[in-house]
């Protein structure tokens, strides 16, 4: 099988990873806060912090923060930045993990909503972001870069209208998070969502929110801590405010791998190994006459390759890659609906085809070979003749 949907979910894990997530399932669950045990030993969540900070330039490892994925980071970030009774700005990009929490507030009559528009490669530009802000807009949420078309848009700059009209930004890294740059620091970001099991190499279920110092958030959730027990609230402080619960240490020591990996590699060298692939897929299929491309070589994380094969929708392509040729791609709306429109691909969406670090240059040939196939086998015996 060639796995080419690491945009959903990365595949393979380097191998560091499951090792460290062994050693860690074969060790007793000691906790020195939580249990009658003393003992010496790394503190893996604060090293998981800590690795994550040198990768986002956080100033602070303890202003990160755990959580089940950047649903549930971007669901505490847009409910508890108190943005009741104003306006959100967000884009037409953006996945359903902003775009429903957002509808939800605003279908309750809490907030006033508008999406800037994108173009047809995705591509949005912080002033249509900005000639959407009005006077009582508490925050703009939006993707750093499309999980559809992989475009990228100017955080910084974003950043810096939000600040200059007294906003929140609210940031949807869960593309871009081990793919590309983030510097949270020099960009001036407020609130970054993140997940795990993309390309920081974990596992499910484990995620994060960076959050600025001074941001003052509302916990999503309260409940055991297993420190501060005679406290009858929620206790106040980073993270621990915002961690109720069993933390999910598998996720965490398998993120901590993950992230390692990725400083010991370099982030440069894992991006370049992905969009040399994936400028490639695009320089040897984009003169092709029944295929359309929604990747630009331009303004781009280069991690997707986004098309369609004209005149077969993209579910059915999906199939034929699999059960044909034994090739892995994702098909469909990708959770991003308002992107239809404006890319010109309602109401099917597209084929996604995205690879690992992982993934050798023969699959990516094995790719391109199966794509020109399906369009002589599959899709000539359609045309009449």
């Amino acid at each position: 099988m060639i796995y080419l949907n690491n945009t959903a979910t990365s595949f393979p894990k380097p191998e560091a990873v499951h090792k460290a997530v062994n050693e860690y399932v074969m060790t007793p669950p000691v906790h020195s806060a939580r249990s009658s045990f003393e003992r010496e030993m790394e503190d893996i969540d604060y090293c998981c912090r800590s690795k994550l900070a040198q990768l986002f330039n956080a100033p602070d490892p303890y202003h990160i923060v755990f959580s089940s994925g950047s649903t549930e980071s971007l669901n505490l970030a847009i409910k508890g930045s108190g943005l009741e009774g104003g306006h959100v700005v967000s884009t037409a990009i953006e996945h359903n993990s902003v775009i429903r929490p957002l509808k939800m507030m605003e279908l309750e009559g809490k907030i006033e909503l508008s999406f800037a528009i994108c173009d047809k490669y995705g591509n949005v530009k912080p002033e249509d972001i900005e000639n959407e802000i009005k006077p009582n807009t508490r925050a703009i949420v939006l993707n750093h870069s499309s999980n559809v078309t992989g475009s990228i848009t100017d955080i910084e700059k974003v950043a810096k209208i939000a600040h200059k009209h007294n906003c929140l930004i609210i940031v949807d890294a869960s593309q871009s998070a081990g793919n590309i740059p983030i510097d949270v620091s020099a960009w001036d970001i407020d609130l970054l969502a993140f997940t795990g099991h993309k390309s920081l190499f974990g596992y499910s279920g484990i995620g994060g929110l960076y959050v600025k110092e001074g941001i003052n958030l509302k916990p999503f959730k309260v409940g055991g801590t297993g420190v501060l027990s005679e406290v009858l609230v929620q206790p106040d402080g980073f993270p621990l405010h915002y961690e109720a619960g069993t933390p999910n240490s598998v996720g965490i020591v398998s993120l901590k791998a993950g992230v390692e990996y990725i400083l010991g590699i370099g982030i440069d060298k894992i991006h370049a190994k992905k969009s040399q692939q994936v400028l490639y897929m695009i320089e040897e299929l984009k003169d092709h006459p029944d295929l359309t491309i929604y990747t630009s070589t331009e303004n781009n994380n280069l991690s997707n390759f986004c098309f369609n094969i004209n005149g077969i929708v993209p579910e059915e392509v999906g199939y034929i890659f699999e059960s044909s040729y034994d090739i892995i791609v994702r098909t469909g709306i990708h959770c991003a609906p308002l992107l239809l429109e404006p890319v010109g691909v309602h109401p099917w969406g597209t084929v996604r085809c995205s690879p690992s670090y992982f993934t050798t240059d023969e699959e990516i040939e094995k790719f391109i070979d199966s794509v020109k196939d399906i369009t002589k086998v599959f899709l000539r015996r359609r045309k009449p003749q």
